[in-house]
């Protein structure tokens, strides 16, 4: 059994980490509660990050950079895996799916998956949960979702017609409004992108099913109705279980005649009540088919791609990588998410369309990757479009040609991105983009003292009190300013903004005599030069 203040700070970590990616207060605080937390203890937690956030934002910032930086020394793939999730073999270690945090046994609270990675759990997927109270969750973990009998979706809230459409309200407070609102509901279809002949399936959560008769699909180009498949609540179409208001059945692709590159299909839901009337719910989802080109569509809200800007992700030295496909298609995921959770960014994704070319995933050169891209993505237009090759072994992010970008896939972004347009970016994207590699040489380059060379002075000892002095200062993060003192009695100050060379004439006394250089950059880093100057004057 966890001490209390083991608990504590295993929740001040889960809260901490949920809201640096992105999770809602209210969604961690849902979390909490329904795990027997008090409600108040969750809003302390919650209040309490805040504070040391603000507090503490400096040493975050340097601890962040500090572990990039580490990272960006060790990029060898097969000594170190940048997810975080290894796990020592034999040791007990694994996921605590309740929070979806790396760990062992011992130290989780809830439910945990011994050996497994928490990244590669269908529990720790995220999408919007809709709770038995009909609350909309965003950013919510699919395995607390369903656990406390929510449907989930692997989509945002905001493109759920139930979420857009039905109020706020408990579920006892509007009742009403949802059997006053028949057929309303929540669609899914896996995967939402696939071949011709391909299988997928299409599921439809009904809130109401009183006096329902049936449920029908009807797949649409257009106007045109392709096909329909009835759904079911039996538990034996890949529909959930028996009577749990999930209507679910599997659809061939083969019914559609062929074409070349892309379909895009509506799905309309008919739903049939026993009276014989019926409720339709028009474009409650789509799916896309692919025939003769090697473009997957990566959100299945793709439509207009002959207009919309693209993003087509090519994958570059990933056929040595062991389930190269499947890190393929997870790294261009996560490059999507990191660019459209830039708030200017978030309200404007549906104006693009997201490819990933699946097949080679190795390339002898770039020109034969743009050579294939504009053979197989019949949408591609070396104009509009913009082709992000992801390559592992590359350090940083460069331009190939105009429209073309090679990058290694794990990437941050830099905050100056939000002062432009992200069409107009296309055309110097790269100059947006830090890698570990490039994050590593900012940090190198940050904390690099200025440069003192001084020239040789002759022998250690002089019969004078004249003795020149002649030094070069320079440095990497300008201005430099430097000063020159002889027995803590400053003679000479300058700041410069380019490698100087200066001398000055000492004046020596008896005895030895301490001559120093300082320098100081930009960002505080100092360097200094001693001399040690004997003189025997008569």
């Amino acid at each position: 059994m966890l001490k209390k203040n083991n608990i504590d700070k295993r929740l001040k970590k889960y809260v901490k980490e949920h809201l640096s990616k992105g999770y809602s207060k209210h969604a961690i605080k849902h979390v909490l509660v329904r795990h027997g937390y008090d409600e108040g203890y969750a809003n302390y937690l919650l209040a309490r990050h805040q504070q040391l956030q603000y507090a503490k934002i400096s040493s975050i910032i340097i601890s962040l950079l500090f572990i990039f930086s580490m990272f960006a020394f060790n990029l060898n793939p097969k000594q170190q895996q940048i997810t975080g999730y290894a796990i020592t073999e034999g040791s007990n270690e694994g996921c605590c799916t309740a929070v979806c945090q790396q760990t062992s046994g011992d130290k989780c609270y809830g439910n945990f998956a011994d050996g497994e990675k928490c990244s590669e759990l269908q529990a720790c997927n995220v999408g919007c949960c809709i709770d038995r109270e009909g609350y909309c969750l965003t950013n919510y973990l699919y395995g607390n979702c369903v656990g406390n009998y929510g449907i989930n979706v692997n989509k945002d809230c905001s493109n759920i017609v139930f979420c857009r459409n039905i109020t706020d309200k408990s579920y006892t407070a509007r009742q009403y409004n949802i059997k006053s609102k028949k057929g309303s509901g929540v669609a899914t279809v896996k995967p939402p992108a696939d071949y011709q002949k391909s299988s997928f399936n299409i599921k439809y959560y009904l809130y109401d099913k009183t006096d329902v008769l049936s449920v029908t699909a009807e797949l649409r180009d257009g106007e045109n109705l392709i096909d329909s498949v009835t759904l079911y609540d039996d538990g034996s179409h890949n529909d959930g279980t028996k009577d749990d208001n999930l209507y679910g059945n599997n659809w061939l692709s083969s019914e559609i005649k062929d074409f070349e590159g892309f379909k895009k299909l509506d799905i309309d839901i008919v739903v049939t009540y026993k009276d014989k009337t019926q409720q339709n719910v028009k474009k409650a989802s789509s799916l896309v088919v692919l025939n003769n080109n090697k473009c997957v569509p990566i959100d299945h809200e793709w439509n207009e791609p002959d207009k919309k800007p693209s993003i087509i992700f090519a994958a570059d030295r990933y056929a040595g990588i062991k389930n190269g496909y499947e890190e393929f298609a997870v790294d261009s995921q996560n490059f999507l998410n990191l660019l459209f959770n830039i708030d200017k960014f978030a309200n404007i994704k549906e104006d693009f369309n997201f490819y990933r070319k699946e097949q080679p995933l190795s390339y002898p050169d770039t020109a034969s990757i743009k050579t294939d891209v504009e053979s197989y993505c019949p949408s591609y237009n070396n104009v509009k479009d913009l082709i992000v090759i992801l390559d592992k072994n590359e350090d940083y992010c460069i331009t190939e040609s105009l429209g073309v970008i090679r990058t290694n896939p794990q990437v941050l972004f830099y905050k100056n991105i939000t002062n432009t347009e992200i069409i107009t970016a296309f055309g110097s994207f790269c100059s947006y983009i830090l890698t570990p590699k490039k994050l590593a040489d900012e940090i190198v380059s940050f904390a690099t003292p200025p440069k003192i060379v001084v020239a040789a002075l002759g022998n250690a000892t002089y019969a004078t009190q004249n003795a020149s002095i002649n030094f070069t200062v320079s440095g990497t993060n300008y201005p430099v300013n430097y000063t020159l003192s002889l027995n803590d009695l400053k003679l000479l100050s300058n700041s410069i903004n380019q490698e100087t060379n200066d001398s000055f004439l000492l004046n020596l006394s008896n005895g030895t005599n301490y001559a120093l250089i300082e320098a100081k950059d930009k960002n505080n880093n100092l360097a200094f030069a001693q001399l040690l100057l004997n003189a025997t004057i008569e």
